[in-house]
């Protein structure tokens, strides 16, 4: 199906299309006005913190486009505006110099993909190319973003998904999602961070006087302290199965702080 509307819809590519300045008062002048691709997926980037992009002609788009409402599976082709929201004044910290609006919503397409069954794991591990903790899928660090999956840490999930060109999926559902259980028992956490040390680039928390690329799932430690926890130790994989050596085969569920010790 290929549909061709002017109805509002969200996301960017570029293309130079010509400039224009509108007569009503409330539009801004464009500065430039553009055909831009979307793709069908959102993708895993970097702004103030860890956040969702479009996928522009190819590229991470971390702007918005007013108007466009996006709906992951499909391919977009968009007539936008760019313009300087600021008149020429300094934009806010973390704000962009320049803002687009859509102007028409030229097709909307359904993205071809394949069928796909994920399984993710109960905690998250450190990622590959980032200081920062990716979902377990399929047994490996998956450093992006499955769109309309919404994670929480403690579940073992099979998920059914369509899965697209760039190689990043889009949720269809979840087939079951099972709690993570197991034996309680101690462990000790120390305030340090160090390398790895298992062949892979990262840094670890020391638990149990050991590098451990896992989280401690609902634990917030503090900086510059030591704990010793109660918590509850289950399986990453089920059913005997193995996974990456970036993966622990275990993790850990936070229960109670038993002390928690300052630095100096």
């Amino acid at each position: 199906m290929r549909t061709r509307s002017s109805a509002p819809f969200f996301l960017l590519t570029l293309v130079f299309a010509g400039c224009g300045r509108s007569m009503e008062p409330d539009t801004p002048a464009y500065l430039e006005i553009r055909e831009v691709i979307v793709g069908p997926t959102l993708a895993k980037c970097y702004g103030v913190g860890p956040q969702s992009c479009m996928v522009v002609n190819g590229g991470l788009f971390y702007d918005g486009i007013e108007g466009f409402e996006y709906e992951a599976g499909y391919d977009y082709l968009l007539r936008i505006g760019e313009y300087d929201p600021w008149d020429g004044r300094e934009p806010p910290q973390d704000a962009g110099r320049y803002a687009y609006r859509l102007l028409e919503q030229l097709e909307k397409t359904p993205a071809p993909s394949t069928r796909a069954t994920l399984s993710v794991g109960p905690a998250r591990v450190i990622c590959h190319r980032s200081d920062d903790f990716c979902p377990v899928v399929d047994r490996a660090p998956y450093d992006d973003l499955i769109a309309s999956f919404e994670y929480e840490a403690g579940y073992h999930y099979s998920l059914g998904a369509n899965r697209y060109r760039d190689g990043r999926y889009v949720l269809s559902e979840v087939i079951s999602r099972i709690r993570a259980a197991g034996p309680e028992e101690e462990i000790t956490i120390d305030r340090h961070r160090v390398e790895c040390d298992d062949g892979y680039p990262g840094y670890c928390k020391v638990v149990n006087d050991a590098p451990f690329r896992g989280e401690i799932v609902g634990f917030q430690p503090a900086h510059d302290y030591d704990y010793r926890l109660r918590v509850e130790r289950f399986d990453m994989f089920p059913d005997g199965l193995t996974g990456s050596p970036r993966v622990p085969a275990y993790g850990f569920r936070w229960l109670e702080t038993l002390e928690r010790t300052q630095s100096g």
